[in-house]
């Protein structure tokens, strides 16, 4: 069986990528890089190691030193870590002294830049998640009605300009006025500050930017991002379809029913 790298951050993606591997006859390396509970990876993983997000080079090393040729960086990492102290290796220090006056995609894309030079390659997230990409479509029994998908074309549109520009994700939309764009805050802060805005029955839309690099990041809605439009009383979300990973779809739809929330996968 080869190995396979996983650079782990939070969540439940790097489990889900763990298991899958191993069904795809992968032996997943997995390199934690945030403070998860490393049990997460309890009887999946063949081999666990933790570094902090600025030691890139001793995880390169460790990488190929285990034998790993092929690597999926996947789980949430924060952006506002690059505004906060945290330990680096000399490699780190290079790159962002390298790239100080750029956006922190372009500091990320001089991480992968560098993995790759040492022999590592870096695939999609979705690689062996693609259960997780949704169809178009809308995926729950509720609708949304004649304006609400008028709202939902104006926000994933919004949503994808937004993305090109390497700010954010998610827009919240009511009556064809935008209502708020998500920046460092997150997509949960973002749904929480448009809906205090809208009130009931806003809409949530989430989209990527038009030449998004899916090996570092996959746009995820689930359950959080769920009950955060319930805590606003949202009654859409939409995004990207086979573009956006779905997590628990079923019991994802299941519940937005309950709440009489439509969810709608956008070509």
């Amino acid at each position: 069986m080869e190995k396979l790298g996983i650079i782990a951050g939070a969540g439940e993606l790097p489990v889900l990528l763990a298991r899958a591997a191993a069904v795809h006859n992968r032996k997943p390396v997995v390199i934690q890089i945030t403070k998860s509970d490393a049990q997460r990876f309890a009887g999946i993983a063949h081999e666990i190691h933790t570094y902090g997000v600025g030691q890139i080079q001793k995880i390169a090393r460790t990488l190929l030193n285990s034998g790993v040729k092929e690597v999926v960086i996947i789980g949430k990492v924060e952006k506002n870590i690059l505004l906060r102290p945290f330990q680096i290796d000399t490699t780190t220090i290079k790159i962002l002294v390298q790239n100080r006056r750029e956006k922190p995609a372009a500091i990320v894309n001089a991480a992968l830049t560098y993995l790759e030079s040492v022999g590592l390659t870096i695939l999609p997230q979705d690689q062996y998640l693609g259960n997780l990409l949704p169809q178009p479509g809308v995926l729950t029994t509720r609708q949304p009605t004649a304006s609400q998908q008028a709202d939902i074309k104006l926000g994933i549109t919004t949503a994808r300009q937004i993305a090109n520009m390497d700010i954010g994700q998610t827009v919240v939309v009511k009556n064809q006025i935008i209502l708020a764009i998500e920046a460092i805050e997150g997509t949960d802060a973002t749904i929480k500050r448009g809906g205090g805005l809208g009130r009931k029955g806003v809409v949530v839309a989430k989209a990527s930017a038009e030449n998004h690099d899916f090996r570092i990041d996959v746009p995820t809605v689930g359950m959080q991002t769920l009950a955060m439009l319930h805590q606003v009383r949202a009654d859409v979300l939409a995004v990207e379809a086979r573009r956006t990973f779905v997590m628990d779809a079923e019991a994802l739809t299941q519940q937005a029913d309950q709440w009489k929330i439509a969810i709608v996968a956008v070509e």
